[in-house]
Formats: C-alpha cells, structure tokens, sequence
C-alpha cells in the first residue's frame, strides 16, 4: 500500500503530465486545508436530541416541504 505522501506526488505528477504545468497548479489552487479546530466547534454547539429532529422532520413532511424520494417505502409505526 502507497503512503499518503506517494499517492500526492504520484497524482501531482499525473495532474502535471495531463494539465500542464499552469492548469495544474490553476487545479490544486482551488483547494485549501482550512481554518479552525472543527472538533471543538462541533462540540460547544448543543446538539438536537433524536426526538426533536424527528418532529421537525415530521412537520416538514406534512407541510410538503420534505417529499419522500421517489420508490422510497414508507414505514409506519
């Protein structure tokens, strides 16, 4: 198996090879690492209890704002 570093030079290289060197670099400039510690602020926000998101859902559903996808099978209670 390839380390991640391995995969990144060998897709650089294929990147270079296929785009060019301008469109390559123009490619991978489109993506950032981030800021910011996700896990933390995940954490500090208050998470919705299950009973509360069911009856949020259920509202939507009754007021046809969340159709059920097309071939999905209803289960009822």
């Amino acid at each position: 198996m390839s380390t991640l570093l391995q995969i990144n030079q060998k897709a650089q290289r294929l990147l270079r090879s296929e785009l060019g060197p301008v469109d390559s670099v123009r490619y991978q400039q489109q993506f950032t690492t981030g800021t910011g510690d996700y896990t933390a602020e995940r954490q500090a926000t208050t998470p919705m209890e299950i009973g509360s998101i069911a009856e949020r859902v259920a509202a939507l559903k009754e007021a046809g704002l969340l159709p059920a996808p097309p071939n999905a099978k209803i289960i009822r209670k």
